[in-house]
């Protein structure tokens, strides 16, 4: 299941929406129901899925959906939550899709997911708890406390790596001038970064259930992972070989990769392209391109960036460049070259004052 469809289906019915509050009032009710969403209803009538029931085709309103699970069978709403087709229905699906749920109700709703592809909602009168189907894909919602109290857990989790996420960039800054980063320096940070990624991924189910009432905590998150993906980026762009991220040095596949394989320092060594030394993460000294420090300058465009990087390769030849001659570099006047030199300045400055 897509990522995004799941977000979607989880703010569908987030506290405070129509369908969650009809939800909420067929559980206070001590009712149970199946609801399936679907736009085109009619080639399930004509394959004998939907069977018998009443045909409405009325405007949904939470207070409609809530009466018609007082009745038996199955509901039919549209995907676009607009339409209430159908009531009273008997769904009908393929009864050798295996199905691992022990109600009536369960089972007809996870095979009808499978069969179909669509939302199905399943409300237990006898355990009152809420199940979503969709396809081979099934979540049951979590208790209101229980995502607050998960939610707070993995903010702190990412309040701490972000102040060492901080403090490595900070250090590889000044190590840059003093020519001293080794591997180890880039991968921890890139893991540091990549953990809160992570992390933040898992919490954005849990804001999804929240709703409207995750307002406060999704701004937070929103803050401690400002600029993180972008800082990853650059740091793959000034560290990567040119074998993983290519002559034009585009991160993205690479970024892809961390993310879905960068599981420890080792691994992440291997996917920026140091397979030989990786075992020797300590000892093997990097060299930066620069392209953290150009777009830390203010007004320096990454195409710029990238011209620089091509004029003088590295950081390096960057320190040792001469105001004339980043002036020559296409896309740097005086005033671009006075940035970079008064940028390259205050990193020397922080360096021999630390």
């Amino acid at each position: 299941m897509d990522y995004d469809e799941i977000l979607k289906m989880l703010v569908l019915v987030s506290p405070g929406s129509p369908l969650r509050n009809a939800i909420d009032d067929i559980m206070r009710g001590d009712n149970g129901a199946l609801i399936f969403f679907v736009q085109n209803p009619e080639e399930y009538v004509k394959k004998g899925i939907i069977q018998v029931g009443f045909e409405l085709n009325c405007p949904f309103t939470p207070n409609k959906l809530y009466e018609l699970a007082k009745m038996d069978g199955a509901i039919v709403v549209s995907e676009d939550l607009k339409t209430i087709w159908y009531s009273n229905v008997h769904i009908v699906p393929d009864s050798t899709i295996p199905s691992f749920e022990t109600g009536t109700r369960h089972k007809t709703a996870e095979r009808l997911a499978i069969q179909t592809g669509n939302l199905v909602v399943c409300i237990s009168q006898r355990r009152r708890v809420v199940t979503l189907y969709r396809g081979n894909w099934k979540h049951m919602l979590n208790d209101v406390s229980f995502i607050v109290m998960q939610m707070n857990q993995g903010l702190r989790a990412i309040e701490r790596y972000r102040s060492n996420f901080d403090k490595g960039i900070s250090s590889i800054a000044i190590m840059e001038i003093e020519n001293r980063v080794t591997l180890f320096d880039v991968v921890e940070v890139l893991d540091k970064g990549i953990t809160m990624l992570q992390i933040s991924k898992e919490l954005n189910f849990y804001l999804a259930e929240l709703g409207n009432a995750g307002t406060l905590a999704k701004v937070h998150l929103e803050e401690l992972l400002y600029d993180v993906k972008e800082t990853l980026n650059l740091l793959i762009m000034d560290y990567a070989t040119e074998e993983s991220i290519g002559e034009s040095h585009d991160p993205k596949e690479v970024f892809e990769l961390l993310m879905s394989e960068g599981k420890d320092l080792e691994s992440i060594a291997n996917i920026l392209g140091y397979k030989e030394q990786k075992a020797a993460l300590f000892e093997f000294m990097m060299q930066s391109r620069g392209y953290r420090l150009l777009r830390s300058i203010p007004r320096i465009p990454m195409s710029v960036a990238k011209n620089v990087v091509r004029r003088f390769k590295n950081l390096s030849g960057l320190l040792n460049a001469s105001f004339s001659e980043l002036t020559m570099v296409e896309g740097i006047a005086e005033k671009r070259a006075k940035a970079i030199m008064n940028g390259i300045n205050s990193l020397r400055n922080k360096a021999n004052f630390r």
